[in-house]
């Protein structure tokens, strides 16, 4: 799991034994006079990815699997807790990577699609503190892109009319106002008012009463 303007990547220490992928269609069903029920198709809908993952507490475990590449990251089960409610709290899709690979180790094909985590549910069994067991919902997300629409009216006069429908990114940095906290930008352009430690630690701030206008802040 990555998000896309990041290069971190969380990979889950043991794979999951299976997973669910769901595709929706759109169709809509009407009542009709004389026909009946009929059903109208629309298309196909959002894919719906559902999976149990275990977050052991021991990585020295047999079947934890190593590293698929030197940049990914492979922690305890609070690294994953806590990111599985940031992916949540950020508002913003992240990149569901996967990869299949057989037992002889031949790799048949990777997966990489764009998802929101639409739930998680973590379980705690006596008996086994330290490890968790987490039910994990995504849901395929599509960017809407602009687009330009060309209308023209009963004269034959043609316009042009921009849809401005484009996802917003979230800023990599912030230039601070009058009237500004740390916690107001935080949650502002950061949607979580907690991220402002974060913002302190990246920009080396010790004291967020002696915020400067003018000072432009790292937000990643």
């Amino acid at each position: 799991m990555k998000y896309e303007h990041k290069q971190e990547i969380y990979q889950l220490p043991i794979p999951p034994e299976k997973m669910i992928t769901k595709s929706y269609n759109t169709n809509k069903k009407y009542e009709t006079i004389g026909m009946g029920e009929v059903n109208i198709m629309k298309g196909i809908g959002l894919r719906e990815i559902f999976m149990t993952i275990m977050l052991p507490n021991d990585l020295l475990l047999p079947f934890v699997q190593p590293r698929y590449s030197p940049n990914v990251i492979i922690g305890k089960p609070i690294l994953y807790l806590g990111k599985f409610r940031e992916f949540k709290a950020n508002k913003k899709p992240l990149q569901l990577l996967i990869t299949r690979i057989l037992p002889n180790g031949e790799e048949i094909f990777k997966g990489n699609i764009n998802v929101t985590l639409e739930e998680y549910i973590v379980y705690e069994n006596a008996g086994e503190e330290g490890d968790f067991l987490v039910d994990l919902v995504f849901r395929e997300y599509v960017e809407i892109k602009e687009e330009t629409l060309t209308l023209s009216d009963k004269n034959n006069n043609v316009y042009n009319i921009t849809t401005n429908r484009t996802s917003k990114e979230p800023n990599k940095s912030y230039t601070v106002k009058s009237g500004d906290t740390l916690w107001k930008i935080a949650k502002r352009e950061l949607n979580d008012e907690t991220k402002y430690k974060h913002i302190m630690q990246l920009n080396n701030i010790t004291d967020p009463k002696k915020l400067k206008v003018g000072t432009v802040l790292k937000l990643y």
